[in-house]
């Protein structure tokens, strides 16, 4: 048997050597036996029994062939909360926890209805849930696996909401559901940009979920066209958006809609983001 910290060393070696981040190895650690850093500053010179150890190492392994650790773990950690992932959803990134944070602060929770347009996991609908009281939450997803994975984290979370399968807005099209706000991350990388993408990314992750027409662009302008459909006026909207995207969005809801004041926010790392604009909301 080896100690803790002896196998933890092992395993950065061993994702260092495969180009994989080492920071995976004490991720792992944590999230099978509870030891973050100074449960090991503790309990790291303690023998690791032959189950941990076997069941860590071929967790490793995985990781070290390109399969993402939260795929192989079967859950991913956003805004405090663990979701279910499996392979017909994306994997929640840090990026998006900006886009539902900035919601929970910019709307009142005062019994609005607020759609999560394909919401894979659930982690943007479920998590504004799980913090409000009064609005209610609406999901949809054309995958109907995703759809099923989303219905398993709202059962975790404990949180309510309705879940509707379907392509973008057809769902509420169908159920003449108006909203007064509608948040969307949707499928937003270019063909073109694939081979700037990790293999991990590529070979993993749902193609579905990652890539869009137009550049990247098709179905926020389709939504966007057909917002009326589903959006009260003075409903809001908000999209998750790529870095390089912005500018071609505001031309085209100027297009769409002229004088709507359509407004960016960057994230952490100073990119643009966010998205969000009021329908009927006009410049001067």
């Amino acid at each position: 048997m080896k100690r803790y910290k002896a196998v933890l060393k092992e395993a950065e070696a061993s994702l260092s050597v495969s180009g994989q981040e080492t920071r995976v190895a004490a991720i792992v650690m944590e999230e099978l036996f509870g030891l973050n850093f100074a449960g090991l500053m503790v309990h790291g010179d303690e023998l690791m029994p032959k189950e941990d150890y076997k069941k860590f190492a071929s967790v490793i392994e995985r990781v070290c062939l390109n399969e993402p650790y939260q795929y192989v773990l079967g859950e991913a950690y956003f805004y405090e909360s663990y979701f279910k992932v499996t392979p017909d959803t994306l994997i929640p990134r840090n990026e998006t926890e900006e886009l539902v944070d900035f919601v929970l602060n910019n709307e009142p929770d005062t019994g609005l209805t607020a759609v999560d347009i394909g919401t894979g996991t659930g982690a943007i609908g479920l998590t504004l849930a799980k913090h409000w009281t009064s609005n209610k939450v609406i999901v949809t997803d054309i995958s109907p696996g995703a759809l099923s994975t989303a219905r398993e984290n709202g059962r975790r979370l404990g949180v309510s909401a309705e879940y509707l399968e379907g392509s973008l807005f057809e769902p509420l099209v169908d159920k003449e559901i108006k909203a007064d706000i509608i948040i969307s991350n949707p499928p937003y990388i270019s063909e073109d940009e694939k081979h700037l993408m990790t293999s991990s990314v590529v070979e993993y992750e749902p193609a579905a979920a990652l890539f869009a027409d137009d550049g990247g662009l098709a179905l926020y302008k389709e939504m966007i066209r057909t917002l009326p459909e589903v959006l009260k006026p003075g409903g809001r909207i908000y999209f998750e958006i790529g870095f390089k995207q912005a500018d071609a969005l505001k031309s085209y809801i100027e297009t769409a809609w002229p004088g709507t004041i359509a407004h960016v926010i960057k994230d952490i790392n100073q990119q643009d983001r966010i998205l969000y604009f009021t329908r009927g909301e006009k410049s001067d």
